[in-house]
């Protein structure tokens, strides 16, 4: 049986950061149906006013950030010592766990397309380790009709990226005119996509371009259709539910009590926020 939509989320447009203009998918609404997702904002612009003011140091914990991007540079910067680049293609996969303050700075380049996740982290690995890697050494794995980046977990016989506390499997499917692309589910995977370039179709309902759809659980086979006249990019991003309260009050903290919120702005205030020391490593 394959899997069909359960929702089709249109984003909306905002700014974040310092004056970064993106389109809000996922978020706080969504985080029953796309859990373990908490958050996907998307950015896209040839207008280097749109985001070269970029995201200033800021705090995260609880938390992965998984920031993947396409066409342009993000320049990645934290208070525990690590300062790194991707260009076209890259992803950076932050850990945030007990806490860090990092940056994402974006210069000015021809075009900026790309997507950030916010990926919930069990109660058990709320305050893990933090950590850093720029993922650059991307598979492209050929299907009849299109290719496969294989940005973290595991695709057929490949392995990519893994988390250690959450695994997952990303991937950048591209999908010629009139194709589709079909992989293998289980059952209690939770899926969500994003139409990055173009827009594609599941059961014949479709997803438009810079739109996220959100899987139902019943089936064990999932089939994207092309029925453009474009090659489109598809993300596609699967893993295990966390199932857990949310405490998620505005701002990049994500724990599972208002109690542990309040704890960890004491902490900012304080000058304890940061736990541990890290060092980068580079895949």
């Amino acid at each position: 049986m394959n899997r069909k939509l359960k929702e089709v989320v249109i984003g909306r447009p905002g700014v974040d950061g310092a004056g970064v203009s993106l389109v809000h998918v996922l978020s706080r609404r969504t985080l029953k149906d796309a859990d373990p997702l908490l958050l996907l904002d998307a950015f896209r612009s040839d207008n280097p006013d749109d985001y070269t003011a970029g995201f200033p140091m800021h705090p995260h914990r609880g938390i992965e950030t998984i920031s993947y991007v396409y066409k342009g540079t993000m320049v990645h910067k934290d208070s525990l010592g690590n300062e790194d680049a991707v260009n076209d293609g890259g992803v950076q996969w932050m850990t945030a766990g007990s806490g860090i303050l990092h940056e994402e700075m974006i210069p000015e380049r021809l075009y900026l397309l790309g997507v950030q996740l916010w990926l919930n982290l069990k109660a058990k690995d709320k305050m893990v380790h933090p950590a850093y890697h720029n993922i650059s050494d991307i598979e492209e794995i050929p299907f009849d009709g299109g290719y496969v980046r294989l940005l973290a977990g595991t695709y057929k016989n490949f392995q990519g990226f893994q988390s250690d506390y959450k695994p997952v499997t990303y991937l950048d499917v591209h999908i010629n005119p009139g194709a589709s692309f079909e992989i293998d589910l289980e059952g209690d995977d939770s899926v969500t996509l994003f139409a990055l370039i173009g827009g594609a179709y599941v059961e014949g309902e479709e997803i438009p371009s810079f739109a996220a759809g959100l899987l139902g659980d019943e089936g064990n086979k999932l089939v994207i259709e092309n029925k453009s006249e474009e090659e489109v990019a598809i993300l596609f991003f699967s893993s295990k539910r966390v199932e857990e309260p949310v405490a998620w009050p505005p701002g990049p903290i994500v724990m599972n009590t208002q109690e542990e919120i309040d704890q960890a702005h004491r902490d900012l205030r304080e000058g304890t926020f940061l736990k541990e020391k890290i060092t980068m490593d580079k895949e």
